[in-house]
């Protein structure tokens, strides 16, 4: 499949759901690159692109796989080779394969460009923190649209789609990364869809807008709002919103959401990864307070986990095992255990529903102590 029949490819998608127009595009990220969640016929597919000559157009990066890049986390030998088959063939076609999920660490996506990406959190945070543009494109088309050069000009590629619809009033905060997931979930399940204007929003830091990211589009169709004096450009959207409802949520609401305390087997932070502030205050906990009696697993990005260094091995020593390039909600290894204790909505919601184990949701100080339990 040369760049010629992707392009025919991605214009006859967009004949069916934009009128046949595209929009040119700077970058693309590209998801079900887990062999967990795309199996053999996944593999096929991609095997054939790079067999036919395909090869990416713009920089392009890669989502979490089932294998992670030190070996953390054990996997059989078929999910391993069936993995290393699919890093040969992104690599073939010049994808990136850094294998993370928050690829805005490092790609730089500046106002009202245009992007293919295909991670929802990932989207919804360049569009709600950066006002980059990009549409939740499917993996396949994301990486078409890598190949070809653009995508389907839908509605979040244009203004107009993406004019706020519904006025959400928060009345809680400051919002730590649990919190700020679960008004992201709330906001989710309550809207559905559309684009929601959001006032009162308190986030304590990067973990707190990652988590935010993550929930809104994990519990929702929804990739983009608008946050009153964060967002840029909030005032034009202000400006030309259209509000067709509004809701509100509590602090109670938040409370009502977060519920469950069963002590779990071992306790997890990084879905989306975890950025540097967030490993080192768990390993500054961990130092004051010993080795804990469950195992602390950390995913992050290769970015921070490089700049780690030798932190990584002092970790393995205290029970906390720092990993890159996959995450528990798409490795095989998540189905040993049979609860997770975790600060993260979006590892809530899938979890279960991969690998059937427990989540215990809760906010990252009482999941420590669980460590400790």
């Amino acid at each position: 499949m040369s760049r010629e029949y992707a392009r025919e490819v991605v214009l006859k998608i967009a004949d069916a759901v934009s009128g046949g127009e595209v929009v040119p595009v700077e970058t693309a990220h590209v998801s079900g690159v887990s062999f967990l969640t795309v199996g053999e016929y996944g593999v096929e597919f991609l095997e054939h692109l790079a067999a036919s000559g395909a090869r990416v157009s713009v920089f392009t990066t890669s989502n979490p796989a089932a294998v992670d890049l030190a070996g953390v986390l054990g996997v059989d030998e078929a999910v391993a080779k069936g993995q290393e088959r699919i890093t040969k063939a992104l690599r073939a076609m010049g994808v990136n394969t850094f294998f993370s999920c928050t690829p805005y660490e490092f790609v730089i996506t500046r106002q009202r460009t245009f992007h293919a990406w295909a991670e929802s959190n990932a989207i919804t945070y360049i569009n709600t923190f950066r006002d980059a543009w990009s549409d939740k494109n499917p993996g396949p088309l994301a990486l078409l649209g890598a190949i070809a050069g653009f995508v389907p000009k839908t509605p979040l590629y244009t203004l107009e789609g993406r004019r706020p619809t519904v006025l959400v009033e928060v009345e809680a905060g400051p919002l730590g990364p649990l919190e700020a997931g679960a008004v992201g979930a709330l906001m989710g399940e309550q809207i559905g869809s559309g684009v929601p204007y959001v006032r009162g929003l308190s986030l304590t830091g990067e973990g707190a807008r990652r988590e935010f990211a993550a929930a809104l589009s994990t519990y929702s169709a929804m990739v983009f709002a608008v946050v009153e004096g964060v967002t840029p450009n909030w005032k034009e959207y202000l400006e030309i919103a259209d509000f067709r409802e509004k809701i509100r949520i509590s602090q109670g609401d938040v409370a009502k959401f977060l519920r469950n305390d069963e002590t779990p087997d071992v306790v997890y932070f990084g879905c989306p990864f975890a950025d540097v502030d967030s490993v080192l205050w768990v390993l500054a906990e961990v130092k004051k307070r010993g080795v804990p009696k469950r195992p602390i697993y950390i995913s992050t990005s290769p970015g921070v986990y490089g700049i780690l260094g030798r932190l990584v091995e002092e970790a393995e020593r205290c029970n906390v095992h720092i990993f890159t390039g996959s995450c528990l909600v798409v490795s095989p290894h998540t189905r040993k255990f049979r609860t997770i204790a975790t600060d993260s909505l979006k590892a809530v919601y899938y979890i279960p529903r991969l690998h059937g184990v427990g989540v215990v949701p809760c906010r990252r100080e009482r999941c420590l102590d669980l460590a400790y339990a």
